[in-house]
């Protein structure tokens, strides 16, 4: 029986790997006695963090332009040690995306900073399994901006209907509905598992 696709597209954040900003921004705030919502919404949430994660300035730059909005002073190697530290493995999606790799190839497509991307990589070997990794930074284009789906197709060889892309938010899988691209929304290991025998992947 032929397979209905050939490419498996994860989103990385809240689907392989769980996040909490609010863990690095409470550090910071309590480092340097400054209100901790005001540091998650400038860190996460503000134009500056979208520029970091397309790529449009660098992480010493990003370390420069945070510290002097906040009027702190703090070493680029401190920074990077509370900014990075947020992360740990959803077990079940992971577990989940290995058992994929065996039938199909996997592509990896993520907003995320290069010094998140590097945490990461160090960190967690999940990212090991992935035929083809795409990264905002590195594309210079982040999700939903049409150019990013657009290079994951291309390197999935084209066919949008060969493809098949799992992401946590709602507004990203309908905007990659609208670009033609069969989605799932990850609720969870076992909704998942479900989700994809529905459709026959396993």
């Amino acid at each position: 029986m032929k397979k209905r696709y050939s490419v498996i597209i994860f989103d990385l954040g809240n689907t392989l790997i769980k996040f909490d900003h609010n863990i690095s921004a409470k550090k910071f705030a309590n480092l340097f006695h400054l209100d901790s919502e005001e540091v998650r919404r400038l860190f996460f949430d503000s134009k500056l963090t979208q520029a970091f994660e397309s790529g449009q300035i660098s992480p010493k730059d990003f370390h420069a332009r945070i510290t002097k909005h906040l009027g702190v002073a703090i070493p680029f190697r401190d920074f990077v040690a509370i900014w990075n530290d947020i992360f740990w493995l959803d077990e079940g999606s992971c577990a989940i995306a290995r058992r994929l790799k065996k039938d199909y190839k996997l592509f990896l497509l993520s907003n995320i900073s290069r010094l998140h991307y590097e945490y990461i990589v160090q960190k967690f070997d999940i990212l090991k399994i992935f035929d083809e990794i795409i990264v905002s930074f590195a594309v210079g284009a982040i999700k939903p901006e049409k150019r990013i789906f657009e290079d994951a197709v291309k390197r999935a060889g084209g066919d949008k209907t060969a493809v098949l892309y799992i992401d946590d938010r709602e507004d990203l899988i309908k905007e990659a509905a609208v670009f033609g691209i069969e989605s799932i929304k990850y609720e969870g290991s076992e909704k998942l598992e479900k989700d994809l025998k529905e459709r026959g992947v396993i």
